[in-house]
């Protein structure tokens, strides 16, 4: 092949190379431009996909919380739907009612008359119960010391307070020693002998027992000081202005103080009580068996040791409560019943000068006064 011909040959085979390389460039350089926009694409997606994952406790949370509330408003409008308000604000004043004592008070007749002279108590006062007046009062308001009548107080307090007449007790030297030794009237109970409640109340009553008496207030409230506390809690409650108590038993204290009128207010409400009432007007009782007292203790009441009850003839001495320390005199409060008419009468006769002047003088007030 003559030398002009290869020349022209390889000048086309490098035209044809320079066409194919520019045109691979080209290819290269357009798929190059594709693929960037996926790369971009591909950075974005990556970026929301981030946010979207922090964003999940977030979200959860309120949901949490909505539930919550959610749940909170339909328990709520459920227990509202169980216990109508209109009910809850009549059990409230249901309780107050029940909290509230019934206020008793006694206003003079149209003429009360003196106590009669042939009768030597220093404070005296009687009260018709059919219209709650005083009809014969000396001295009524004058603070006196009351002796065991206190028992009165303590018997009320302790039914008011106790949770069973069954409950028990264990009598211990710490209670009967101190007692013995101030000379204080007692049931009878020993150390270590398991009295009942009920026991216990016709013991304070009945004998008189500072024994019992304080064994109750050990019971009910822990200490003889905290029942106290009790007993001048019922004081305010009843509104008696010249009354405070410093023990259960009625043994002498210049802080144990009531007056004639104040102790007809405690009777009047002690006989409201049933169990009080019966207690009161009991004559004899048998306290339960014990390994000390295989027969039980008969208490019996120091009251109808010295009466029967009926000698009034036109009236009934139903119960009541006597006392005696030195500083006070005989101390005798009273209630009964007139047997034509059925009224119903209090008498609290303090400071007498010696047994006889104190109940037969209960009785002459009976027959002169009970109509």
């Amino acid at each position: 092949m003559p030398q002009n011909d290869y020349s022209q040959y390889f000048k086309e085979l490098e035209l044809r190379l320079k066409k194919e390389t520019q045109k691979e460039n080209e290819i290269y350089s357009k798929s190059e431009e594709i693929k960037e926009p996926p790369k971009k694409e591909k950075r974005k997606s990556k970026k929301f996909k981030l946010k979207s994952l922090n964003l999940r406790p977030i979200l959860a949370c309120l949901f949490v919380l909505i539930f919550l509330i959610s749940a909170f408003y339909l328990i709520f409008n459920s227990f509202s739907e169980e216990i109508p308000i209109s009910d809850t604000q009549n059990n409230a004043s249901n309780v107050k009612k029940e909290e509230i004592p019934e206020k008793i008070e006694f206003t003079n007749a149209a003429s009360v008359v003196d106590l009669p002279l042939s009768n030597d108590a220093q404070y005296a006062v009687m009260v018709n119960l059919s219209n709650n007046e005083i009809i014969m009062a000396k001295n009524e308001n004058v603070r006196a010391y009351p002796a065991s009548t206190t028992k009165i107080m303590t018997l009320l307090v302790a039914c008011e307070n106790m949770v069973s007449l069954d409950d028990t007790f264990t009598m211990s030297l710490s209670i009967t020693d101190p007692l013995f030794v101030q000379g204080a009237s007692v049931a009878g109970f020993l150390r270590d002998e398991v009295i009942t409640v009920e026991d216990m109340l016709y013991g304070t009553i009945l004998p008189s027992g500072a024994d019992a008496a304080v064994g109750l207030a050990v019971k009910i409230a822990g200490s003889e000081e905290n029942f106290v506390n009790l007993m001048n809690k019922k004081v305010k409650e009843l509104s008696l202005k010249n009354t405070h108590f410093a023990n259960v038993s009625g043994l002498h204290s210049e802080e144990n103080y009531t007056t004639a009128y104040d102790m007809a207010v405690i009777l009047a409400a002690a006989i409201k009580n049933p169990i009080c009432k019966k207690i009161l007007s009991t004559y004899q009782h048998t306290t339960s068996i014990t390994p000390q007292h295989p027969e039980g203790i008969l208490l019996s009441s120091t009251l109808f040791e010295h009466m029967y009850g009926n000698e009034p003839e036109t009236a009934t001495i139903l119960g009541g409560k006597t006392g005696f320390v030195n500083q006070s005199g005989y101390c005798v409060a009273t209630f009964g019943k007139a047997n034509e008419s059925g009224n119903e009468y209090i008498l609290v006769t303090f400071d007498n000068s010696s047994k006889w002047p104190a109940f037969y003088g209960q009785i002459d007030l009976y027959k002169q006064f009970a109509k």
